[in-house]
């Protein structure tokens, strides 16, 4: 991928089709950084292996999935078996050869992960017992990706799905958090973790790690989960505490970098602003009362106000939750981009794209990524355990989109050759699903607009001042 971004950038060069300093890029030494999401294992597929899981520790499990004589892999609109996940942290490791950094980006646990259980297992469970089996799943899933990047750093950030009481419903200082908290630090290791890391993740599930590669950069992992429009402290005590208390703590770690010089990578799950899929499926019969963020206020505001405030500081910013391919892009005052977000592509094919992962690029002169390229699964309907999944490359940011690189300008220049329809926007709705089908004309709309507008109002303004919305 990396020789041929730099004949790409060549080319550019002496075509005189872009003025960006290439050779500075070229010439400087190109970090690989790998990116998961929303792996979503169901365990228990089949069921007959259920009872064995939920008797035995996890150190077990291993032994118990090589019973499997033979698994189809799960398919669209379906969670992630053991077929599926073995497959995918193979490919994952077999294309991140060289590979010094990872980020999982949340969502280990499947969807309804209490009621697949129940089913599975014949009787209801309780709620120690889907402690413990989520725990496990957990954990298992986090060893096994590490055994895959032997010796290499795992940055992991929560999802939705990842805790003990419910979707959305993490609690704070809970169960889940403190049984899962030497996962985080053996997948991180130890050496990059900030003293303040048992208070942090056990509190909220929030934490920085040094950047091992970028002396003078750090790796702010937040959990936005307590931001959601949808979160409930359902199973614990002091209601939204916990994410006014996260909120203060990346505001004064952002003031610390900043003050030092240094730079900061953000990671966390869910996207910033609006959720398009929601918003395009509304029943509302008024176009502004279709908007749906992703984050309730007054956390959505003040998030974004701390971002644009500190956006000399972060230099990266990668989430992942819709479990497609896209980006973000915030703007200040003026419409200057500010921050570009990459959203990474999902393992889990339950909203019917093909599974993926992003294997991307990173210069100690940019501190920040130049560019990426998406990895797909593309015989997912007849992969299996004895019919090896077929992963390729789907395609390179750069090369796809004829720019010079992945960056905040890039990713703004993209957003307006999209808004023009054309090309880009053809290249957009096909890997946007990862190159399961196309994402429908008729649903871009909302999607543009979730690209560059992330506050509810001036999305309005995009989606439905311009007539984007489509009619109902």
């Amino acid at each position: 991928m990396w020789s041929r971004l730099i004949n790409v950038l060549f080319l550019l060069v002496c075509c005189g089709l872009t003025t960006v300093s290439v050779p500075a890029i070229a010439q400087e030494k190109v970090h690989k950084l790998a990116l998961i999401s929303d792996i979503h294992f169901n365990p228990f597929e089949p069921a007959s292996l259920s009872s064995l899981l939920a008797a035995r520790p996890v150190e077990d499990w291993t032994e118990i999935f090589a019973t499997i004589d033979n698994q189809k892999m799960s398919t669209w609109g379906e969670d992630t078996n053991f077929a599926l996940l073995d497959s995918s942290l193979r490919a994952f490791a077999a294309n991140t050869a060289g590979v010094e950094l990872t980020f999982l980006v949340g969502d280990i646990l499947a969807h309804e992960f209490e009621k697949k259980a129940s089913e599975a297992l014949g009787a209801s469970i309780t709620e120690e017992e889907a402690r413990k089996l989520k725990q496990d799943t957990a954990i298992f899933v986090g060893e096994r990706l590490a055994a895959q990047l032997p010796g290499r750093p795992i940055i992991f950030a929560l999802g939705n799905n990842d805790s003990d009481c419910g979707d959305y419903q993490i609690t704070p200082k809970g169960g889940f958090l403190s049984g899962t908290r030497e996962m985080v630090r053996k997948l991180v290791g130890s050496e990059l973790l900030t003293p303040g890391f048992d208070k942090t993740y056990s509190a909220g599930g929030y934490y920085v790690a040094q950047h091992p590669q970028l002396s003078d950069t750090k790796i702010l992992v937040l959990n936005d989960v307590l931001w959601s429009e949808k979160y409930r402290n359902a199973c614990g005590e002091g209601g939204d505490t916990a994410g006014h208390d996260m909120l203060n703590w990346l505001r004064d770690q952002l003031s610390r970098q900043e003050a030092a010089g240094g730079k900061v990578w953000l990671v966390h799950h869910i996207p910033w602003g609006i959720d398009a899929f929601s918003t395009n499926r509304s029943s509302k019969t008024e176009c502004t009362a279709k908007t749906v963020p992703f984050l309730r206020e007054p956390f959505s505001t003040e998030f974004l106000n701390i971002l644009r405030k500190f956006s000399a500081t972060v230099t990266t910013s990668i989430a992942g939750h819709t479990h497609m391919d896209d980006y973000r892009l915030l703007s200040g005052a003026g419409s200057v981009p500010l921050i570009a977000q990459k959203i990474v592509p999902a393992i889990s094919p339950i909203y019917h794209q093909n599974p993926g992962f992003s294997v991307a690029g990173f210069t100690s002169g940019e501190a920040a990524i130049v560019d990426f390229s998406t990895y797909a699964l593309g015989n997912l309907e007849s992969a299996s355990l004895s019919v090896p999944g077929e992963w390729r490359e789907e395609y390179v940011f750069s090369e796809t989109y004829g720019l010079s690189k992945y960056s905040t300008q890039s990713v703004a220049e993209l957003i307006a050759a999209i808004e023009h329809g054309g090309e880009a926007e053809t290249k957009y709705r096909l890997y946007f699903q990862v190159g399961h089908g196309n994402l429908p004309s008729e649903d871009m709309s909302a999607y543009l607009c979730a690209m560059k507008a992330l506050e509810p109002d001036s999305f309005a303004r995009c989606y439905c001042d311009n007539g984007s919305a489509p009619p109902k």
